[in-house]
């Protein structure tokens, strides 16, 4: 460890960065706004890597990361659950994730492609009855070519993607988390990650334009299908966990802000909100990745249970953010990507100070990019670096 930087300063390090983000989960200042953001596959990127190198090399993709925490002053990190583990797939013949074009040369990004034909509408009463023997037997064979074959082969399939997937677990997540906070003091942004059961039955079984057409068509079986998933998706979140308020369980919300408000109510709310309780009552932190404008759906934020949940707000007024929901939920983001790549460094300065003074009064305030940093152009890192800085000197509570 050099520069003079000994065990326990980098302790000491780790439990005051732990200690700001929970007292500001819980809307409180703490010494000064915590600062973070979901680099992904950007990380490999400003290491010089490509895609394919951090989803393949997990020493390359561990580098990445500890360049990020070298460079940027930051907080917390992610693990790197968007940087899809590349062996599984191959291994499994994804028929959803792309690492590669149709040149073979690497994505800027991995694609994520709509699956199709996995569920028909006329399946719904299978999924229903029982979503795990589903799964098993018609969505993962029909997502997986490997997985699509002679119950032998499906069996040597499932049994080389999990020695993969432990291994990916143990060299990649668990190495990489606890190197950054043994030698860096930064712990980890998140403990596990989760869907809202519609956000599945979406993304897993019947696409977007599917549940578009089901929820006018087929409203009550949308609704049983997200009852039976429930179990599912609460599962993933927690099994296994240990517990404590950070760090986190992230959630993407894929289509909330696609449906009109009764449509939210009657199809996502339910068990969006159950969700929510049940992970706090494991003393779980749900942190919600927003996506799109929230404003319509304000009301609903303020009937979760207060000072127990974070929201990275993708769009939206921020003033008025904090003004609506500030007192239920720690907002976290404000900082478009736009502008880090756009503006000049005194430009993002400024846009970065006028947040500071809009969401950091009372606490609950955790600065960061608006979106994930996934391709090269996603960030430029100086105006990143430069910003990240002035937060830290500027977000002070006095």
């Amino acid at each position: 460890m050099g520069g003079g930087i000994t065990m326990s300063d980098v302790q000491k390090l780790l439990q005051e960065r732990v200690e700001r983000i929970t007292t500001t989960i819980k809307i409180e200042e703490p010494d000064r706004v915590p600062i973070t953001s979901m680099f992904e596959t950007w990380a490999g990127h400003y290491s010089g890597y490509s895609v394919t190198d951090v989803a393949f090399n997990y020493d390359k993709l561990a580098e990445s990361f500890y360049k990020v925490a070298e460079e940027f002053e930051v907080d917390t990190l992610p693990p790197p659950l968007g940087v899809r583990c590349g062996p599984i797939y191959t291994t499994l013949g994804t028929k959803e994730f792309s690492f590669f074009n149709k040149d073979g040369v690497p994505h800027a990004s991995i694609q994520h492609m709509e699956g199709k034909d996995i569920m028909s509408i006329e399946e719904y009463p299978e999924l229903i009855k029982d979503p795990y023997k589903f799964i098993i037997e018609k969505q993962l064979p029909r997502r997986y070519k490997a997985l699509d074959q002679s119950p032998d082969k499906k069996a040597e399939a499932l049994g080389k993607a999990c020695f993969i997937y432990d291994k990916y677990v143990a060299n990649a997540v668990g190495k990489l988390c606890g190197t950054l906070e043994t030698k860096y003091g930064i712990p980890a942004l998140f403990k596990s990650s989760t869907e809202m059961p519609l956000d599945a039955l979406m993304d897993y079984f019947r696409g977007f334009r599917g549940v578009s057409v089901d929820i006018r068509r087929n409203k009550e079986q949308v609704i049983e299908a997200c009852e039976a998933l429930y179990p599912v998706m609460l599962r993933r979140a927690v099994q296994n966990l240990p517990s404590g308020p950070f760090p986190f369980i992230f959630i993407p919300l894929h289509i909330p802000t696609y449906l009109k408000p009764k449509d939210f109510e009657t199809f996502y709310y339910p068990t969006f909100k159950r969700m929510i309780e049940d992970l706090i009552s494991f003393d779980l932190t749900p942190a919600l990745f927003m996506e799109g404008n929230w404003e319509p759906y304000y009301d609903y934020i303020n009937e979760l249970p207060k000072k127990k949940v974070v929201g990275l707000i993708e769009h939206g007024d921020f003033k008025k953010t904090k003004d609506n929901i500030g007192k239920t939920i720690t907002i976290w983001g404000g900082m478009p990507i736009d502008v880090i790549n756009n503006s000049t460094k005194e430009e993002a300065i400024d846009y970065a100070k006028k947040l500071i003074d809009d969401l950091a009064p009372g606490g609950g305030y955790i600065f960061g990019c608006d979106k994930s940093l996934l391709a090269p152009n996603d960030a430029n890192p100086e105006n990143l670096k430069a910003v990240f800085k002035f937060v830290k000197e500027y977000g002070v509570y006095k």
